[in-house]
């Protein structure tokens, strides 16, 4: 476990899905955590980054808050998402090696990674291409932050890592229609057809294309070893290098559900990337981190999460 008795770190965006397991497992590693969110602080005007650092005094910065969304944000907002998450990350870094702070570990995106990079994704592809499509603002911004993380180590010495997250899971994720990923919108749709009766669940695409989905536990330890090492600025991706295709995720959580109905395909709706998954070599040399939850375990226990919330 990493050791961070007496710091005191402070987490953006703390108050998250990510930011919740964060802030736990740091102080699982002895630190004194604040979470902050965004009625605390306006992470793009500078004068209140200044106050973040004057008001905290924090040792560590994790930097988790982004400006996000589903694809439809993605297209409707591309200019506000660059900007927002670039000017947030440009402001955290300079105020922080003006505070003259510890450690700054900033959480990218896998959006940062060329369409067409080679499988698995390896960190030095990032740079290979232009990261496209909806989300392509989104990764740009992350992109420069990378680079922003290397020249302030190199120019002063602030101490930095990059960890690029697979697609997290897990208890306390959002389950709203407007705002879930593809493990809690699929597990909403088949609890929601088991208590309706429904005979047949159809799903969208093939079920072919292959994805990687980290429990936001293990991630969670993930950030707090890397506020406790130094590891360089280099990006370290952090998953579990295995693929799993939207099928078997699909069947997963149907038996998960305990949803006994039949499952179908609509072929005619659309994949998106047939593959995607991570190369976590550098996670394991640089962090000494591995997954340690199984997918199966993973969405059993987010299912159990998920009935418990609805009748709460």
């Amino acid at each position: 476990m990493s050791d961070l008795s007496g710091k005191r770190v402070a987490v953006t965006g703390g108050r998250g899905f990510l930011g919740v397991h964060t802030c736990r497992a740091l102080e699982a590693s002895g630190a004194t955590v604040t979470a902050a969110g965004s009625s605390d602080f306006n992470l793009i005007e500078q004068s209140d980054v200044r106050r973040f650092y004057e008001t905290l005094q924090p040792d560590i910065v994790v930097h988790l808050a982004a400006a996000c969304g589903g694809i439809g944000a993605n297209v409707e907002n591309p200019g506000r998402f660059l900007y927002e998450n670039a000017i947030m990350g440009l402001l955290l870094l300079e105020e922080a090696r003006q505070a003259g702070i510890d450690k700054l570990v900033l959480i990218s995106t896998t959006c940062a990674y060329p369409k067409d990079a080679p499988l698995p994704l390896q960190e030095d592809s990032i740079w290979t291409g232009k990261p496209v499509g909806a989300t392509g603002p989104y990764g740009m911004a992350k992109r420069l932050l990378h680079e922003a993380c290397e020249t302030y180590g190199r120019q002063y010495g602030l101490d930095t890592t990059v960890l690029v997250p697979a697609n997290l899971y897990g208890p306390e994720d959002h389950f709203e229609e407007e705002k879930s990923h593809v493990i809690p919108a699929i597990i909403r749709r088949f609890v929601e057809s088991q208590e309706a009766g429904l005979e047949e669940v159809v799903n969208w695409g093939s079920g072919t294309p292959t994805r990687e989905f980290l429990h936001v536990r293990d991630a969670a330890r993930g950030i707090a070893l890397a506020a406790a090492t130094k590891t360089g600025p280099e990006p370290i991706n952090l998953g579990t290098g295995v693929e799993t295709s939207i099928a078997e995720l699909t069947n997963t959580i149907a038996d998960a559900v305990g949803y006994t109905g039949t499952l179908s395909w609509d072929t005619s709706k659309p994949d998106g990337q047939p593959k995607r998954y991570l190369d976590v070599t550098r996670a394991q040399k640089r962090l000494g981190f591995s997954a340690e939850v199984p997918l199966a375990a993973g969405i059993a226990e987010t299912v159990a999460w998920y009935r418990s919330s609805l009748t709460d």
